[in-house]
């Protein structure tokens, strides 16, 4: 790992950011935490670069302030629907006389899966080692010194739709960000909030940011799936001004002060005096006319989460449930909801700071927050030591291939 470390969970409304050094003994440290505004990007996607230019230029001028090694190892999330997951399986036979297979073995059997068909123009982001086969004997994790004729992977790829991954590193790397690694969000997110058991038993993480929700599960340790989803909690904010006619950042005090996915536990006399917002708005509404048009959304989101879960439910049970992160899980009751239309328990996920030392106590307490789940977890991504692999983009020297879920 060097020695500093920038990661950066780039969403639709904010970018939030955590500079690491590594000390003595490979102490991770938190030098810097912030939120900054973002530009440039809709439901995960840079679709506008030159906003995105201007923002990221920005970004990079205040974190060299803090450190002239801050933009020379960065870690960023990506985010879109157009990411697509599927399992495949990869066969390569034992090479040596002796039958023991090496780790030229292994290699060859993973990049064999790989080599199943893609779509056009997309690319391998990850590549997640699920289990390894040898002589048709699974659930092995390392065959490594094993004896056997035959060796068989099953993989999870990750494959990104280029145009879009191309984009956005080559942006980030003009503005002078030199990108070591680019993680598909749920399984960043996953890695700061999951715990080894839940991912044992069988678990589905949910992160609820303003663009996007995105989705992963495992059981026994694999990762099953993985989905980003273009909706979020800034859909709940743009229905609430269209309906309350006022300016978003207006709504989006008003979700978070007065909001609540559950209209019906809100009294009918129950009113919100606009003016507490901002002082021009005289208008007096109804709050549980608000909470009404929140819970449409929210339940809305939910249906569209609970279509993408419904096959793998015929499959498997998820005894661990729902852990839901991202800034979107502040709204009250949305966790409450989640459980009333899924049926599976659900329960919020804090990131696990623990590992990492925190000499600032503001930056603690800023991300100790189910916002910034995403970039702690691009920390534990950066520090693992993940097999990296030369990218054929220009921009973009190196990205993370075998991600370690």
């Amino acid at each position: 790992m060097p020695r500093t470390l920038t990661c950066l969970d780039i969403g639709s409304s904010q970018i939030k950011g955590i500079v690491t050094e590594r000390g003595k003994d490979n102490i991770v440290s938190c030098v810097s935490a912030f939120k900054h505004p973002s530009s440039g990007l809709r439901k995960g996607v840079l679709v506008d670069v030159e906003d995105a230019r201007e923002t990221l230029e920005e970004l990079m001028e205040e974190l060299r302030q803090v450190s002239k090694e801050a933009t020379k190892n960065v870690f960023v999330n990506i985010n879109s629907e157009h990411i697509k997951v599927r399992i495949s399986r990869g066969i390569s036979a034992v090479g040596q006389p002796d039958k023991e297979i090496r780790q030229e073995d292994v290699e060859r059997a993973v990049q064999s899966s790989r080599a199943a068909k893609m779509l056009p123009n997309y690319k391998v982001l990850h590549t997640m080692i699920r289990e390894f086969f040898v002589d048709d004997i699974g659930d092995i994790q390392d065959p490594v010194g094993m004896s056997g004729s035959r060796l068989e992977v099953s993989t999870l790829l990750v494959e990104a739709f280029a145009p879009h991954f191309d984009v956005l590193g080559r942006t980030l790397e003009e503005t002078g960000a030199n990108v070591d690694g680019i993680v598909f969000n749920p399984f960043a997110a996953s890695r700061s909030i999951l715990t080894k058991k839940q991912k044992e038993l069988g678990v589905i993480m949910v992160d609820i940011g303003a663009g996007t929700t995105t989705l992963a599960a495992f059981e026994e340790m694999k990762p099953l799936f993985a989905k980003s989803l273009p909706v979020g909690s800034g859909h709940i904010t743009n229905d609430l001004a269209v309906g309350l006619k006022i300016p978003v950042d207006i709504a989006e005090k008003i979700k978070i002060k007065q909001g609540t996915a559950l209209s019906k536990k809100v009294p009918l006399r129950d009113t919100i005096e606009l003016s507490e917002f901002d002082p021009s708005l005289k208008e007096e509404v109804s709050r549980r006319f608000v909470t009404e048009i929140i819970e449409v959304r929210v339940a809305e989101i939910i249906d569209i989460l609970n279509n993408e879960l419904e096959s793998l439910r015929e499959r498997f049970e998820f005894p661990s449930g729902i852990v839901v992160t991202g800034g979107g899980v502040k709204l009250e009751g949305i966790t409450e909801l989640m459980r009333q239309k899924i049926g599976l328990p659900v329960q919020i996920g804090i990131p696990d700071i623990s590992r990492l030392e925190i000499p600032n106590p503001t930056y603690e307490k800023l991300i100790d927050d189910p916002e910034f789940s995403t970039a702690i977890g691009l920390i534990g991504v950066g520090i693992s030591g993940a097999p990296r692999q030369k990218s054929a983009t220009r921009a973009v020297k190196n990205f993370v291939r075998n991600l370690i879920p």
